[in-house]
């Protein structure tokens, strides 16, 4: 059983270089300004008006950064490139 994983681990295309390098800049810029901003800097930089609309914005810009690190960055280049 083990050697059909080795296998399959062997199968497994790696992405591409340039794929890897913008899921770095993305996901790094990202987590960054998660960081940095509070919600009325993410109003600020979006041109949001404080108001019910910008929190359930705000609420989803931190749910998408809490999920893009449930992925390593390897498998998020993978889907990138499958994508294209």
């Amino acid at each position: 059983m083990t050697n059909a994983l080795g296998a399959n681990e062997a199968d497994k295309p790696e992405s591409p270089p340039e794929a890897l390098e913008i899921v770095e800049s993305f996901t790094t810029a990202l987590n960054n300004f998660n960081w940095r901003a509070d919600y009325f800097k993410f109003c600020e930089v979006l041109g949001f008006t404080p108001d019910s609309y910008a929190e359930e914005k705000y609420q989803q810009f931190r749910e998408l950064v809490s999920y893009l690190d449930c992925f390593d960055k390897e498998a998020i280049a993978k889907m990138i490139e499958a994508g294209r």
